[in-house]
């Protein structure tokens, strides 16, 4: 899978509406709206030219210390290469619940994620998190779309994020999404990770992501899944958190895609090559070591 193209809105296209965030949605109104969006019918498969901004986010201790305890990361590595994200999340939804988006938040699949550290940080940093959509891609099962995210400390751009999302089963335009290809067969067993049943409402209390087929079997079942299943950047983190070598990163990045569901509870086994000395190849895969449930490559720079 390429980095997707920052170019999501082309020549001719209209300007951007720049939206200030100043004070964020408790997470029970977000998924409100979510709700309430779940029926749109004969919308055009165009994205709002709308960017969010929330021009003061900080690192909280705290807050990081519960997401790294979930997510597997030890107190060397920091400030977790993947927890930007979260600053970004509430606005992600806003984005996805604005009534010019034209599909129901509810149901898209979130295919990929690239995220990208241009600067070490720290905690007690207070970050600018800028959210727009990107480019519409050409899928096998319909409609793809990059959703970026970018992060500023005093002017500087200091971590990036790209998130990829799906609406089955509808018309498709644009470029056609590329995979990312891993050396598979040099793939070998890393570790075995065990995944308890409140595995997702542990991590929707660290990361506010309370979507509802992650947290219990009943509201999993209401959208079609047997039982509850992993949050996808919880599995990104925690690939993360598991190849990262014990001391803070200068740079990084990480390109994963989300294949198939992991259930929980379950069982996982996480699969790794090293092309380089700071390169990981890697997949997640279920118990027998057949299905991947994600496909990464993670590269860094230590500090």
């Amino acid at each position: 899978m390429h980095e997707p193209s920052r170019m999501g809105h082309a020549l001719g296209a209209p300007r951007a509406k720049t939206v200030v965030i100043e004070r964020l949605p408790a997470p029970a109104r977000l998924y409100a709206r979510a709700l309430s969006g779940l029926i749109k019918r004969g919308r055009e498969s165009r994205l709002p030219a709308l960017r969010l901004v929330r021009p003061a986010a900080p690192l909280e201790p705290v807050a990081i210390e519960r997401y790294a305890r979930v997510c597997g990361f030890i107190p060397e590595h920091g400030v977790p290469l993947t927890f930007p994200h979260l600053l970004a999340f509430p606005l992600h939804l806003l984005m996805l619940t604005d009534p010019a988006f034209p599909w129901p938040a509810l149901g898209l699949v979130h295919l990929a994620n690239h995220v990208r550290l241009r600067r070490p940080l720290a905690y007690g940093d207070v970050l600018r998190v800028e959210v727009e959509f990107g480019a519409l891609l050409r899928h096998d099962k319909g409609q793809a779309f990059v959703l970026h995210t970018r992060l500023y400390r005093r002017g500087e751009a200091v971590w990036d994020g790209d998130s990829i999302y799906l609406k089955r089963n509808v018309a498709a335009a644009g470029d056609p999404l590329a995979a990312l290809e891993v050396e598979r067969d040099a793939l070998r067993r890393v570790s075995r990770w065990q995944l308890p049943a409140q595995l997702g409402r542990d991590y929707a209390h660290a990361s506010g992501d309370y979507n509802p087929i992650h947290l219990t079997t009943l509201s999993a079942k209401a959208f079609g899944f047997p039982r509850a299943i992993a949050h996808g950047m919880w599995t990104l983190a925690r690939a993360a958190a598991a190849l990262q070598p014990p001391k803070p990163l200068a740079d990084a990045t990480f390109s994963a895609e989300f294949k198939a569901p992991m259930l929980v509870p379950g069982d996982a086994w996480l699969w790794s090559a090293s092309p380089a000395p700071t390169l990981r190849e890697l997949e997640v895969r279920d118990a027998a070591g057949e299905k991947p449930h994600l496909r990464g490559r993670f590269q860094w720079t230590p500090q």
